[in-house]
């Protein structure tokens, strides 16, 4: 196996977020591991799916291919989009770039009645 180093590994850099639970949700969310995409491994529930798009409901897929939520990253990670066609990174919404600006990450998930839930 390969031995995780800091070259792999970015160093945290969000000392701008000063809430702790905000702290949480961001490695949350990094990981890929939310209470909503993982808690049918702890209930033994049925696997969640989206219900707009039927699809398994992953990290990825809420920040960034669900189509409605498309609206909503328009609106507040429009600075956060790659240089190739207006295409959506979710490394970038979780990077310093997006997140130094206002924790628009935040208010996607909020307007999308998705923070409770993660």
């Amino acid at each position: 196996m390969g031995e995780i180093t800091t070259s792999s590994i970015p160093h945290w850099t969000y000392t701008h977020v000063l809430d702790c639970s905000a702290q949480t949700l961001l490695a949350r969310l990094r990981k890929g591991h939310t209470y909503l995409t993982q808690r049918y491994f702890l209930t033994r529930d049925p696997q969640p799916y989206c219900d707009d798009c039927l699809v398994p409901l992953i990290v990825r897929h809420l920040l960034v291919e669900c189509p409605s939520l498309i609206e909503l990253q328009h609106r507040y990670l429009y600075r956060c989009h790659g240089r190739d066609s207006g295409v959506y990174y979710i490394s970038k919404f979780l990077g310093p770039e997006c997140l130094a600006q206002g924790h628009d990450v935040f208010r996607i998930l909020g307007e999308a009645g998705l923070l409770p839930k993660l």
